[in-house]
């Protein structure tokens, strides 16, 4: 399977789930108005919101097995079966399913709240997000005497050579036997995915991680934290002057006022990543031959089967990282 026609597989599933969650959410928001009124009591209404939670993961179930399983094993990305699969979907979705579930009781009591208290619970809010945005999992530690070990020895060796003090290592397993990834996150570690040992040299992993420090350098980092929390904020406030005639309606149109807030960010944002995007591909080109990064991300795009190309139109909607070719050009 091509990049452009696996790419292309992965955009429409996904544009088609977050269609029918959002379809959902806001058919039930807009309908709860009048088969809600008989949940009144705090454990009905509790029970009506949790059922509402499971069905949008259900109805997501479809498409992420699609991108999740089916996709990447005709593509022969994984190697895992899909029972192992739905194992791991299993234990992500409880996290989700409760977040959000935890999310519309909130808004289901929003409307009781008393408008002085408005401005200190969008101040828990705002915190409450911004916990979330800096305990952003890193994966584990290297074990004892494994050759992730040895990697991160000539990892270290490379990023001196290149002027960046190596931050602690954390491997993670994304079940992709292919695609390499890596970040630093906002507690400050090296997060990899194990396919970096095998598919990168320690040399190509220290010029991706220095890239990644570009963000850390630039306080692109602060200021992505501040979209963050400033937009989920603004989120809830619209949620909170949304009319609602029953505590269920309440939790459910501010799921489907977030929902669709969320939606919209899709549209703004991605054009601001796309600018960091090749500010930091220059900071590399800065710090190593432009052959070598060229090279570089040519084999990145490989191993995660990225687009090659793009029309401007398409790139400007639901891709915050330029196609390869737009990249390659501007380093020119």
């Amino acid at each position: 399977m091509d990049p452009s026609r696996y790419q292309r597989i992965r955009l429409w599933a996904g544009i088609t789930s977050i269609g029918a969650n959002l379809a959902i959410i806001c058919g039930l928001a807009v309908t709860a108005g009048v088969w809600a009124d008989q949940f009144s009591g705090l454990i009905s209404s509790a029970t009506v919101l949790f059922a509402s939670a499971v069905l949008m993961a259900l109805a997501n179930l479809p498409f992420d097995a699609l991108t999740g399983d089916a996709v990447e094993r005709a593509a022969g990305r994984i190697e895992r079966t899909t029972l192992s699969w739905f194992k791991d979907w299993l234990r992500g979705r409880s996290t989700t399913l409760l977040g959000v579930w935890v999310g519309m009781m909130f808004f289901s009591f929003l409307p009781q709240v008393s408008r002085s208290s408005l401005p200190w619970i969008l101040a828990a809010a705002g915190l409450f997000t911004l916990l979330l945005f800096l305990l952003v999992p890193a994966g584990r530690t290297a074990d004892h005497g494994s050759s992730r070990q040895e990697f991160e020895k000539a990892l270290t060796s490379e990023m001196k050579a290149l002027g960046v003090t190596l931050r602690p290592v954390r491997w993670f397993d994304h079940g992709d036997s292919e695609t390499v990834n890596g970040y630093i996150t906002p507690r400050g570690f090296l997060s990899l995915s194990e396919s970096v040992a095998q598919w990168l040299t320690p040399r190509e992993a220290a010029l991706m991680a220095v890239r990644e420090e570009y963000y850390r350098r630039s306080g692109a980092w602060i200021l992505i934290q501040v979209i963050v929390v400033v937009w989920t904020l603004l989120g809830v406030l619209l949620a909170s002057i949304t009319p609602t005639l029953n505590q269920v309606q309440a939790g459910l149109a501010g799921a489907a006022v977030m929902s669709s807030w969320c939606l919209l960010a899709l549209f703004i944002w991605p054009t601001s990543n796309r600018i960091l995007m090749r500010k930091a591909d220059a900071f590399l080109a800065s710090l190593a031959a432009k052959e070598e990064v060229r090279s570089l991300l040519i084999k990145v795009q490989r191993l995660n089967a990225t687009d090659i190309s793009l029309p401007a139109t398409k790139t400007a909607v639901f891709h915050p990282i330029p196609p390869l070719q737009e990249r390659l050009d501007r380093l020119l």
